[in-house]
């Protein structure tokens, strides 16, 4: 894992080193549209629409298939600690009301046994990472654990659905997509390797969706009924 942190941190003081409080405010803005509810509502919005509809579908298939494998399977298996966390014991004891208020007991527990194992293991990066890298205080730091990134995962599934179906328009959710996951390294809350791999990963729940989606639309279509005219 040594070599992971040296990654991470040689990211982080690219990163850092053009950070100011202009930025701050903008990632703040930047990293909110990758929140989980943003790109759903524009989802539905789409299914509003006969045009759009095929979309909008193929859009909430890959959201989906992305909340599943990304959030409820290689999140907890993997169990990595946020870099807001991982050499920092007083931030995640600072946090441990939020822990508490969602109910994460348990995993507030683990993470500060985890902490504090990395800090043993890891003693001279622990006094770089703390020494050198303030991340910015506009979020608030997440209960959940760090790979891969949820934000940068959901917004390339949902930038891959709009791509399969506009390419013009999929370039500029793309576009959206690594600002989002930029941004969730310049604010602490995910390393480059979390991004990295959700970004990779987010590709790949989004060709997932659109499959899935594409397939029942043409069996739907087959059948020439009532729902077959929604399309």
């Amino acid at each position: 894992m040594q070599w992971v942190y040296e990654l991470d941190l040689s990211v982080f003081n690219a990163v850092f080193s053009i950070a100011n409080n202009a930025l701050d405010v903008v990632m703040e803005v930047i990293t909110t549209l990758g929140d989980g509810w943003v790109m759903p509502v524009f989802a539905v919005i789409l299914l509003m629409f006969k045009k759009t509809r095929k979309a909008g579908l193929a859009m909430l298939g890959a959201l989906i298939v992305m909340v599943i494998l990304n959030n409820e399977v290689l999140k907890p298996i993997i169990a990595r600690v946020r870099p807001c966390y991982i050499f920092n014991l007083e931030a995640i004891l600072g946090n441990k009301e939020a822990f508490l208020e969602a109910g994460k007991e348990n995993a507030f527990n683990t993470i500060v046994e985890k902490v504090q194992a990395s800090i043993a293991q890891f003693p001279e990066i622990a006094a770089r990472w703390t020494a050198e890298y303030k991340f910015p205080d506009v979020v608030h730091m997440p209960t959940s654990w760090s790979f891969p990134s949820g934000h940068t995962s959901s917004s390339f599934a949902f930038a891959t659905a709009v791509f399969a179906n506009n390419k013009k328009w999929g370039i500029g959710a793309f576009i959206l997509a690594a600002a989002i996951g930029f941004s969730r390294i310049y604010l602490g809350v995910h390393y480059f390797t979390d991004v990295l791999a959700g970004a990779v990963l987010g590709i790949v729940y989004g060709i997932i969706g659109v499959l899935i989606i594409g397939a029942l639309i043409k069996l739907i279509k087959k059948k020439d009924n009532k729902l077959s005219k929604l399309f």
